[in-house]
């Protein structure tokens, strides 16, 4: 499933060649695959399955568009983290657990980023929950990059030595 996933992006490779590394523009299409998913997903869920302005769970009540935002990531990330894993970091020498625990830390942080600014977007400026969606994980995106590329996947350099003991 790896080289066949590899195989459909790498076919959209080349003309990107010379403005940014393959590892880079196969991290940017499976975060965009990721991030249409979220899109989607999002838009689906504030349209046809949260038809009321309040939702309760359990022992709470939140707004439709923050149900819609807890539907987005129930199925974004664990899909994004197996591209992740197994497409993108395969070289990673972190142990899948720690790699999981990382990417929910780094979740964790987006959720309460998106929840924040996705409030403010809707709740003080007035734009549009979809529109607001789109553009607040375009904010987002950069700041994963970094954290994942970094912390919860790491890779040693080629060359690098690893430390005495």
């Amino acid at each position: 499933m790896r080289k066949l996933i590899l195989a459909i992006i790498d076919f959209f490779y080349p003309p990107f060649k010379g403005f940014i590394s393959q590892h880079n523009f196969r991290y940017l299409a499976t975060g965009g695959s990721t991030w249409l998913l979220g899109i989607v997903v999002y838009w689906l869920a504030f349209h046809y399955l949260f038809l009321t302005e309040d939702i309760n769970f359990l022992f709470f009540t939140v707004k439709r568009e923050t149900a819609a935002l807890i539907a987005d990531f129930m199925v974004v990330i664990p899909y994004s983290f197996l591209l992740n894993r197994y497409v993108i970091f395969t070289h990673s020498e972190v142990k899948a657990h720690i790699q999981l625990l990382r990417f929910l830390n780094l979740n964790f942080i987006n959720i309460l980023l998106t929840y924040v600014m996705q409030k403010f977007f809707i709740e003080y400026l007035g734009i549009y929950p979809t529109i607001t969606k789109v553009a607040v994980s375009v904010l987002i995106a950069g700041f994963s990059y970094l954290y994942q590329h970094y912390f919860t996947f790491s890779v040693k350099k080629i060359g690098e030595k690893k430390s005495k003991k």
